[in-house]
């Protein structure tokens, strides 16, 4: 997934074990799948960001993936649909994702949905993917 959509060929071991933890718990995040006909076909990752500013959470949206088989199907609407009624009944401030600047296919998928850009991110990351 990440070679496709940031260009980053991530060590399996460190996938499997940033999935790993967030299946057991205690790690702040949650996945959300899509199952067609028994097998995953969508994916996304909530995180929580604390507002100050609104006394409430930001849902993160992050580690979207959709099978190449599936894709243009609606799926991530879905997916995002049910997240966004769930972040709403919980009281959130809102949702929040971010994309890499040069995939242009997720940035148009986004804003389709009516989410707009308000911010750079920056970053100082500590490893090398």
């Amino acid at each position: 997934m990440t070679q496709e959509t940031e260009d980053i060929n991530l060590p399996p071991e460190t996938a499997e074990a940033g999935a790993r933890a967030v299946l057991e718990g205690g790690v702040g995040a949650s996945y959300y799948l899509l199952e067609l006909g028994g097998t995953v076909a969508a994916q996304l990752m909530i995180t929580l960001e604390w507002s100050d500013w609104r006394a409430s959470n930001l849902w993160w949206i992050q580690s979207v993936y959709v099978q190449p088989e599936h894709r243009r199907r609606g799926l991530f609407k879905a997916l995002y649909n049910h997240v966004r009624r769930e972040a709403q009944a919980a009281g959130a401030a809102g949702l929040r994702l971010y994309a890499d600047i040069t995939n242009e296919r997720a940035h148009a998928a986004y804003e389709g949905l009516g989410m707009q850009s308000h911010y750079k991110v920056y970053e100082d990351m500590f490893t090398t993917y």
